[in-house]
């Protein structure tokens, strides 16, 4: 014992190296572990499971331990690598319920993102520790990447970092060895989501052609070749996997084509008007100019790697400012401008040389206080763990242990007399709210996960095919009546969003009991027969029109509830490029108002056919009954192109060529 007092631990740390490289370790592991922590935390946070994120997530999570894969028997906006990852946190918790496991699927998305941000610091040789801790305190204090999602942003920067090691390995085999891995990451990417790997591929592809004039080495260029190759290599792979391993599985390439048209419905149908003010835009430009410049500047005046490396994250941070684009609100923003922010943040030692450059990237950081997601909550909750409130053997018990059951009136209103011969039969919430199957502990069933992207015809279609095939099977729909819950834009109807869905549930399906829930959740079983539905023609007078707006006055008042309209919205801007606007409704009955709601284009520029409804929303559910529904009496439909910004395409040419009555005997004149 006297022999272990006398041993120096100051000159014995002082023979352990410690180095710029072991500094850079200790920085990385210790704000991980901070971040870990905070994660932590906020993973108690009680969360709506009906919210668009957590809807898919648990999806996903359901599906897979049926066997279900996104992109082989279902379509999704995210892949199998998030549906996986999903599905590891739920087997992770005691009862293994996606619902249960949401804040458990949480913390793993978010530690996910940790560890990523600790290999991208890691394998990039020219990011000291000086520049590690800045960038985790300029995440700590500006909220850069705890959302669930964020991990996508955190994705793309590692494949930039996987670029810029292929660039600077120093013998052609390692090269070959890092444009492999490069490939094999952005697949994975891609089995996140679709569109990182669209800016993951992009971002690598010009990265790797910078670095290699930037070096001066054309050698890099064959290593675009070996990229390539490897990630068609790992696609080819894929789709054969999923042909040979499903029998229901369709076309070679229907993986990649109901991706894109995954794409393709999102741009069209849930486009949102730019939310952060003018000033605050302005100064989130201004900065990104300034990142982009001193980017530039490097290529000229620094050493040709560290100019690769910004190069690099550059690419990749002007990629991902497309994805602001289309969902404009302010997280999207945020997290759209935040590898620009880390860029920012790996600058300040370089700027730190020259007075005039360190005056600048001050007065940036100045500027950089408007940030969207700005304040101390992520300081605050890293001391809450540490005061132990609650305590970090808690919290872990919170997510992995704590079981969290659907709510009581939903469930009650979900309960049927011959629910206990059911609990095998398959159930479709539409047109979201995933979590119902796993809180009802049925099996799960989604053609297309996200029911609102699915606005295109090839994907209504196999939506309805999918739908098809299941009803036969056996088939219960938890009908959802519209909440707003899909907030960018509210107003929107799902039965317009899809209306060939609808139209195939309307046909096919019937409701169980009409009574009205407070939930505004309904039963709808399978017809024994289609219903054989009325199209009735609604001829009507044009009392006003120009180009984008009108008036049209119906020949006679209608109690029409349920309508068909067949429309043509034209645009000037090109409606691929920038996100199309729609048209706004509006019905009164003797000038008096009846609803109000929007249309966005399915077909752009080219004739669709759609369906409104102006039943009161917590009405609608008693169309799918024999009748009758009390309905307001209407007489005119005003209509004028929606509000668009810079970013958007505003509807020039509006017209709506016929209004159909859908089996207009079901409707009467609503009493009082």
């Amino acid at each position: 014992m006297s022999k272990l007092l006398k041993i120096d631990f100051p000159s014995l740390l002082h023979r352990i190296p410690f180095g710029p490289r072991q500094g850079k370790i200790a920085v990385v592991l210790i704000f991980s572990l901070c971040w870990l922590s905070i994660v932590l935390v906020r993973s108690q946070v009680a969360r709506d499971p009906a919210a668009l994120d957590a809807s898919s997530l648990l999806g996903l999570a359901s599906a897979l331990q049926q066997g279900a894969i996104s992109g082989r028997d279902f379509q999704s906006m995210y892949g199998p690598a998030a549906q996986i990852l999903a599905w590891i946190a739920t087997m992770a918790t005691t009862t293994r319920s996606a619902l249960d496991a949401y804040g458990m699927i949480t913390f793993v998305f978010c530690a996910a993102s940790a560890l990523i941000a600790a290999v991208m610091l890691l394998i990039c040789d020219r990011i000291s520790w000086q520049q590690c801790a800045i960038f985790y305190a300029f995440s700590v204090l500006l909220n850069l990447f705890f959302d669930v999602f964020d991990v996508r942003t955190l994705l793309l920067l590692l494949n930039a970092a996987f670029a810029y090691r292929t660039i600077a390995a120093e013998t052609v085999p390692r090269q070959t060895a890092w444009a492999t891995a490069s490939g094999l990451l952005c697949f994975v990417s891609q089995l996140v989501s679709l569109e990182l790997g669209i800016c993951a591929a992009i971002a690598v592809v010009c990265g790797l052609i910078a670095g290699s004039a930037l070096t001066r080495n054309a050698v890099v260029l064959l290593e675009v070749e070996v990229f390539a190759a490897t990630l068609a290599a790992a696609n080819l792979g894929l789709v054969v996997l999923f042909k040979l391993t499903s029998s229901s599985y369709g076309l070679l390439f229907d993986y990649h084509n109901y991706a894109f048209e995954i794409l393709r419905g999102f741009h069209n149908s849930m486009g949102t008007l730019w939310a952060l003010s003018l000033v605050k835009t302005l100064v989130l430009l201004v900065v990104s100019l300034y990142v982009l410049s001193m980017c530039v500047v490097a290529a000229w005046g620094s050493d040709a790697l560290d100019a690769s490396l910004l190069a690099c994250f550059a690419f990749a941070a002007v990629m991902w400012l497309k994805t602001a684009l289309v969902s404009s609100d302010i997280s999207q923003i945020a997290s759209a401008f935040a590898p620009m922010i880390v860029i920012f943040s790996l600058l300040a030692t370089i700027e730190w040389s020259f007075l005039h450059r360190r005056i600048a990237w001050c007065a940036a950081c100045v500027l950089i206080l408007v940030w969207p997601s700005l304040n101390l909550s992520a300081p605050l909750d890293l001391l809450k763990l540490m005061r132990g409130e609650p305590s970090a053997k808690t919290s872990i018990r919170n997510i992995y242990a704590t079981p969290k059951p659907m709510d009581a009136s939903l469930q009650a209103s979900l309960v049927t007399p011959d629910l206990a011969d059911r609990r095998q039969v398959s159930i479709l919430a539409f047109p979201y709210d995933n979590y119902i199957s796993a809180g009802l502990r049925r099996p799960f069933f989604a053609p297309v996960l996200e029911s609102y992207a699915a606005s295109t015809e090839p994907l209504e279609r196999y939506y309805v095919r999918t739908l098809d095939s299941q009803r036969r099977a056996g088939l219960e729909i938890v009908y959802g009546l519209d909440k707003g819950l899909v907030p960018p834009v509210g107003g929107l109807q799902a039965i317009t969003r899809s209306p060939i869905v609808f139209e195939y549930l309307y046909k096919n399906f019937e409701i169980v009991n009409s009574e009205e829930h407070a939930d505004g959740h309904y039963i709808l079983r399978p017809r024994r027969q289609p219903r054989d539905a009325a199209m009735e023609p609604m001829r009507f007078s044009i009392l006003q029109q120009v180009v984008d707006s009108g008036t049209l006055k119906l020949k006679a008042p209608s109690t029409c509830g349920l309508v068909q309209l067949e429309i043509r919205i034209g645009y000037t801007k090109n409606p691929r490029i920038f996100r199309p606007s729609g048209m706004e409704l509006k019905i009164t009955n003797s000038n008096q108002f009846v609803w109000q709601g929007f249309v966005r284009p399915l077909a752009p520029d080219e004739a669709f056919v759609t369906y409104i409804s102006p039943l009161p929303p917590r009405a609608f559910h008693k169309v799918f009954g024999e009748g009758p529904v009390q309905s307001m009496e209407w007489d005119k439909v005003e209509y004028h192109a929606s509000t668009a910004d810079l970013l958007g395409s505003p509807a020039t040419r509006i017209d709506i060529t016929a209004i159909r009555c859908v089996d207009p005997a079901k409707f009467v004149k609503a009493e009082g």
